[in-house]
Order: C-alpha cells, then structure tokens, then sequence
C-alpha cells in the first residue's frame, strides 16, 4: 500500500472511530428526578327535596273523616321531587300531623284549632306505596299517598267538625 492509501484508510478507520464516539455521547442521559402536580375538583352539594301534596280523596262512601268510622281513610297524594343535579337518595319519607304545645292539632297555615287533639289522627305512609328507590335521578320523582284517620276518643269529640287539620310529609 502506498502511504497516500495508507493515510486514507487511516483517516477513514479515525472517522469512524470519531463517529462512533458521537454515537455514544449522544446516547447519554441522566435519569430524571420524580415529580408531581396536584389540583382539587370541585363537588356539589345535595338540594332539599320538594314534597308536593294533591287533592285528597276517600276510601269509601265518606267524603269527610268521622270519628272511629269504618273504612274511612282519606288519602293524601304527594309527589317528592329531586331539585338537586345530581342522584339523591331519598333516606326515609315522614309523615306527620303538626301538633301545639297543648296537644291541639293544626291548620295547614299553622293556625291552632282550639280542642281538636291531634292525637285523635293517625296519618301513615299507605302501604300500597311503592318501594322508596335507591335514588332519584335529577328533576326525577316518587309518588305514594298518606292514609289519614280519626280515631274515636270515647271523649266530645265536636271540635274537630268541619275543621281540616294539616298532614305534613317529609322527604330527608
């Protein structure tokens, strides 16, 4: 080989040799430290649930509650609603028959009517509701009805004629 050949493959085997070095440092890497990032999502809140009360009908012949008669129920449709944007679960349905410190029952407007016991009423969730559901989808609702009776006091019994003592229902 002549020294001009001779300094070609020289200058070639060191370009290579320069190349491969390349190679190499371009392959190296640190390992990086660890991090992480943390933001918070924002959640709503639960909406009070809207009981609306219908028009009341009647079990039987009556069109009005008399004491201790039989089957004479009058019955109290209501339909409870979710307000909320979110499923709800509706925990219990309470019904109850708003009472003054003396015992007297009261008007829807929470007026007293004076010797009407409220304890003379038995106002219960009807069995023939449906199952309250697990939940209730947003503007979704659940219908049932109250049964209301008088009871017979074995007592004068007079202030309670013609008078409309209130039945609340309460849906939590």
């Amino acid at each position: 080989m002549n020294r001009r050949s001779k300094k070609k493959v020289l200058a070639g085997v060191l370009g290579v040799l320069l190349a491969l070095s390349a190679v190499t440092a371009a392959v190296a890497y640190f390992t990086g430290a660890s991090g992480s990032g943390t933001s918070a999502g924002t959640v709503g809140s639960s909406s009070a649930w809207t009981v609306a009360m219908g028009s009341p009908s009647f079990q039987g012949s009556f069109t009005a509650l008399y004491p201790g008669a039989t089957n004479n129920a009058e019955y109290l449709p209501f339909t409870v609603t979710n307000n909320g944007k979110g499923y709800q679960q509706i925990g219990t349905i309470a019904v109850t028959i708003p009472t003054e410190a003396n015992g007297d029952a009261e008007t829807a407007g929470g007026a007293d009517i004076t010797g009407c016991k409220a304890a003379w009423f038995t106002a219960v969730a009807d069995s023939g509701n449906p199952t309250v559901p697990a939940d209730v989808a947003p503007s979704g609702t659940y219908v049932g009805k109250v049964d209301l009776t008088m009871q017979d006091s074995g007592t004068n019994q007079n202030a309670c004629q013609g008078v409309s003592p209130a039945v609340t229902v309460t849906a939590s």
